[in-house]
């Protein structure tokens, strides 16, 4: 996977840190450091009452320069429960956190409602990309009977909830937030990791039903080890009949079914018109800024002098009514929503969104793109390849998928903004 460069500074705990004296040891670091983008604190033993220290540091003026740097934050197997987790959510709930990965595995975070509502809401209101639960037990179904009830994260990519303790009872609950469409909780979700649970395979078929009929996002599922040997193969009743695809008499056959039709839903199918939503979005962005910026220039000067009568006779199409040309180019792009290209269009007639037409003067490593010493123009190791556009293709390490070059950063900050990193169909009234 290819990882950016920013100019990073981690804190990693080298010996086991207990509760509040253990967060006064990484608040001592923090307040001698100018810039922090990481806090690995994995496996210690700060508990409610180090985290709740810690956090309650973050949140105050003393941090601010921390919160707006601090985008990942390890806690794995700390011993925190919903009294710490409520006090990670307050945290959470500023403007200006910039956190995008929070990983709280192995803990001992418990079914409480009103925490779990209010940690899913600080998340909708978050910059949060990645979130891990795994290996608290306790949870069980509160997971899907709370968690996700008010989980509409606009920005999560990856959850994983393996071994938090679901059962099959909760399974239809599961299939029915993934399969709630482009406008709820898992409308954006890239990898949804549920091993380890007790689902069964009525529960697997569930959720794979769930996407076939409803998910256009998800592009890795694991639901490994749910206790697939001991149940039942799913009735008359179950999605998969109601789909027309008659289950196996045997459990390990009907669960090789189900792994061939994960496959074939997630990397057949949401894959491909992954693919062919981001194509067609970049492509129709470059038609539609000549046809919206020139009508917006025409406009302005249409009183200072007359249109070239020249130009709009060779080239008639700018003649037409601009409802009638963007009709024309939604003809180029069947694969968008009727949605999707107005996001396109909105984002396109915004000048502000044009690149710029210098370089940059300053030599940030940061902000561009690292040469390819294996390639012609990649002699000068080190240091950074500026141009109005970004780098020409095949000439900075992004294109060998070692580090992440700035032009395919720019595109996929560009799909995000106008929602266009999956398939999203149209609504039917």
């Amino acid at each position: 996977m290819a990882i950016p460069i920013p100019n990073r500074s981690i804190i990693v705990s080298k010996e086991i840190l207990e509760g509040t004296q253990g967060a006064h040891a990484i608040i001592s670091q923090l307040n001698s450091s100018r810039s922090i983008t990481k806090l690995k604190l994995n496996n210690n033993r700060l508990g409610d009452d180090g985290v709740s220290t810690l956090f309650t540091f973050l949140k105050s003026p003393a941090a601010s320069r921390h919160r707006s740097s601090i985008s990942e934050i390890y806690l794995n197997d700390n011993g925190i429960s919903c009294r710490g987790l409520h006090d990670i959510a307050d945290y959470m709930n500023r403007n200006e956190v910039v956190l995008k990965t929070l990983w709280l595995a192995n803990n001992t975070i418990e079914p409480d409602a009103d925490v779990l509502a209010w940690f899913a809401t600080t998340i909708n209101h978050s910059r949060l990309e990645f979130l891990s639960l795994t290996g608290n037990t306790k949870l069980g179904d509160a997971v899907v009977e709370t968690f996700f009830r008010h989980l509409r994260a606009p920005y999560l990519r990856e959850l994983h909830i393996s071994s938090v303790g679901l059962n099959a009872r909760c399974a239809s609950g599961l299939a029915e937030w993934i399969s709630s469409g482009h406008t709820g909780g898992a409308c954006s979700l890239h990898t949804l990791k549920c091993s380890g649970n007790n689902l069964g395979i009525k529960g697997v078929w569930e959720i794979i039903h769930a996407i076939e009929t409803g998910n256009w996002s998800l592009m890795n599922v694991e639901v490994y080890a749910n206790q697939l040997a001991g149940t039942e193969i799913p009735n008359d009743n179950s999605p998969i009949q109601q789909s027309g695809r008659p289950p196996s008499s045997e459990t390990e056959v009907s669960w090789k079914e189900a792994e061939r039709a994960l496959h074939k839903v997630l990397h057949r199918r949401n894959a491909y018109w992954k693919r062919q939503v981001e194509t067609e979005a970049l492509n129709l962005l470059k038609y539609s800024r000549t046809v919206i910026l020139r009508s917006k220039a025409s406009l302005s000067f249409a009183d200072q002098r007359p249109m070239n009568n020249l130009a709009s006779e060779s080239f008639p199409f700018h003649n037409l009514p601009m409802e009638l040309r963007l009709h024309i180019l939604a003809v180029l792009t069947p694969s968008l929503s009727g949605a999707q290209r107005t996001r396109i269009y909105e984002y396109a007639a915004d000048s502000s969104t044009l690149p710029p037409l210098l370089p940059r003067l300053q030599r940030d490593i940061g902000h561009g793109c690292i040469a390819d010493p294996s390639r012609a123009l990649g002699a000068s190791v080190g240091f950074t390849l500026h141009s109005s556009g970004g780098c020409a293709e095949g000439k900075c390490m992004g294109s060998g998928n070692s580090l992440m070059c700035r032009r395919e950063a720019e595109r996929t900050k560009f799909l995000e903004v106008v929602g266009c990193r999956a398939y999203e169909p149209e609504c039917v009234t």
